[in-house]
């Protein structure tokens, strides 16, 4: 099956898709003999090629991704954005493939495409017991591994809540110079703030450290949520640096209207590097229409 859409990826297939100057290095098999000959220098052919799109979903399954402070938990939120974007790919003629971790990574399903891949990702999520402890997250040493794992240029979704030892944004940005990435984060509202609710027992979800805090102090549900706060704009600014697009996903969101709103991000952003490679029209016009270059 090769996909409903043409990718941007040019190789050896049927579609011409442009004639340009021969450079050293070319496969002289691609000269055009015919434009060679009325224009006396060398043009090869590029075509474009037809290909299915590869998505692996590398998935978040440590003890933080339980939490929920409500019905629904992060986990809950990462199955449901699996099922939806693995039934979108795979119905397009696409394949897709999963990596599963904690501490570490735990299982690799290799990519596939049909509706039977997408049933046996959700039913290897439903039935995955509960962790209630493990080692720490090492999201860096796992973005490592997965870089060994999928060779062939793929989309990648990393569905995670990011809580995680710090060194991950080096190996996220060298996954993304390969591939397509985005970053899914999980998170619940009220992991940002805590009610008064007086003398409470905190335990680290992965590590079971816990620790007595007493919810009366206003100054401390302050430093809290300044506290989340920050921990929120430092992964956004991560994120920005190493060029990765970033949709995150809350257990009070509607999975639909947080689609719409990364498809219109992810259109914002194409059009955005389509308008740098195109020359600058505006100054050939004696008249800008209102909001060009703005």
């Amino acid at each position: 099956l090769q996909g409903d859409y043409r990718s941007l990826f040019r190789g050896s297939g049927i579609d011409l898709a442009n004639l340009r100057e021969y450079r050293d290095g070319d496969d002289i098999r691609y000269i055009d003999w015919n434009v060679t000959a009325r224009s006396d220098t060398l043009h090869v052919r590029e075509y474009q090629e037809d290909r299915e799109l590869t998505a692996w979903f590398l998935l978040d399954l440590s003890p933080s991704v339980e939490f929920a402070s409500d019905a629904v938990s992060k986990r809950m939120v990462l199955a449901e954005f699996v099922g939806v974007m693995a039934r979108l790919l795979i119905g397009k003629g696409n394949h897709c493939g999963a990596v599963l971790f904690s501490g570490g990574v735990d299982r690799v399903i290799p990519p596939r495409g049909g509706r039977r891949q997408v049933l046996h990702l959700l039913d290897l999520l439903a039935s995955r017991p509960r962790l209630v402890r493990s080692p720490a997250t090492d999201l860096g040493a796992i973005l490592g591994r997965a870089a060994n794992i999928i060779r062939r240029h793929s989309s990648v979704f990393v569905v995670s809540d990011f809580i995680s030892k710090p060194g991950w944004e080096r190996p996220l940005g060298l996954l993304a110079r390969r591939h397509d990435v985005v970053a899914i984060r999980l998170f619940d509202p009220s992991e940002t703030r805590i009610p008064d609710l007086g003398l409470l027992a905190f335990q680290d979800a992965e590590t079971g450290e816990q620790i007595f805090v007493d919810t009366n102090d206003r100054s401390f549900r302050r430093r809290f949520m300044r506290a989340a706060q920050q921990q929120q704009d430092e992964l956004r600014a991560a994120f920005s640096r190493v060029g990765v697009d970033c949709l995150e996903l809350s257990t009070e969101d509607d999975l639909l209207d947080a689609f719409s709103r990364f498809a219109q991000l992810r259109k914002q952003r194409y059009r955005g590097a389509l308008g740098a490679t195109l020359p600058n029209t505006a100054a050939l016009s004696p008249v800008s229409a209102p909001g060009v270059g703005s």
